[in-house]
């Protein structure tokens, strides 16, 4: 069973929100996943350590940008480099997660696809590690699609929430309403009635998670489906057609126009309070510094390789 398990990292953003706080030694901005604060790793290895708990190296996916080459070169451990997916261009995290989702499914037509962002600091890791386990259990028994939820810290209204009907006996809980951005007085009413924050963090059949993708972004999969069926199954697509085809893709959000939109189809595992902070906004990157009283002396770049 666990020869179906694959990972796919997303870590393609360029962090332009946070892209002050983000700098190396030098004071240059870098994208946030390269970024280390302090003694704790660049977040990208964060993404990856939780990546390698669910599946072997040689399943996961790590989707990168072109143009970041230089803090990624280094950074990918040898064993994941055929895993690596080169995006030309953003064109939105639907793109980054369905381009390496049809690789996948070209190799595994039964795989079980754990996607997991690479801005994420957890306090707890074993708590999110039991559940992302659970998860990826309940997927294989039967589940299509479960999307991780978690505890919110406020009622900030950047965050994606979800409000989850009754808990069944494997723990998941459909889900009743998928508001992505609410405004602040609805995000307030959300946080005062126990709901979750999407956390970003899916665990999904493959064919089901193509599906969702069919029915909300058919032209994304129609562009996407046709540049890597032009090379040999599972091969990665030639560079050149690739480029072509992100310079006509159009921009999807896998949040807002996926998820949001594929809500009777996806079931909640709420995970339990485990110290979860999305580190994608101004605010909440600077709050985070200071909880571990680093100020500017946190920040720098990644300089040495990955072992």
């Amino acid at each position: 069973m666990a020869s179906r398990r694959w990972a796919i990292v997303l870590a393609a953003g360029d962090g332009e929100r946070v892209r002050r706080l983000t700098t190396d030694a030098r004071g240059r901005p870098l994208p946030k996943q390269y970024w280390s604060p302090g003694d704790a790793g660049p977040m990208l290895r964060w993404a990856l350590d939780r990546a390698r708990r669910i599946t072997r190296p040689a399943h996961i996916l790590t989707v990168v940008a072109a143009h970041h080459r230089e803090w990624w070169g280094d950074l990918v451990p040898g064993s994941m480099a055929a895993g690596m997916i080169v995006q030309p261009a953003n064109r939105g995290t639907g793109a980054g997660i369905l381009l390496p989702l049809l690789r996948v499914l070209r190799k595994s037509r039964d795989a079980v696809v754990v996607v997991l962002p690479a801005d994420q600091y957890v306090a707890d890791e074993p708590t999110l590690a039991c559940s992302l386990a659970h998860a990826v259990s309940v997927v294989e028994r039967g589940r299509r699609v479960v999307l991780l939820g978690m505890a919110p810290q406020g009622p900030e209204p950047d965050y994606g929430w979800i409000v989850g009907g009754e808990a069944e006996e494997d723990g998941t809980r459909p889900i009743v309403s998928f508001v992505e951005k609410p405004t602040p007085r609805a995000a307030r009413e959300l946080y005062r009635s126990g709901a979750s924050v999407s956390s970003f963090i899916v665990v999904a059949r493959g064919r089901a998670l193509l599906a969702l993708f069919q029915t909300a972004a058919p032209a994304l999969l129609a562009s996407l489906a046709r540049v890597t069926e032009e090379r040999v199954p599972g091969a990665a697509p030639d560079p050149a057609a690739l480029a072509r085809a992100y310079e006509a893709l159009p921009h999807v959000d896998f949040s807002h126009d996926v998820l949001q939109r594929s809500a009777p189809h996806l079931r909640l595992l709420a995970v339990p309070p485990c110290g979860w902070l999305d580190l994608g906004t101004p605010e909440r990157l600077e709050r985070w510094i200071r909880s571990r009283g680093e100020g500017d002396s946190g920040q720098r770049a990644v300089a040495h390789k990955s072992a």
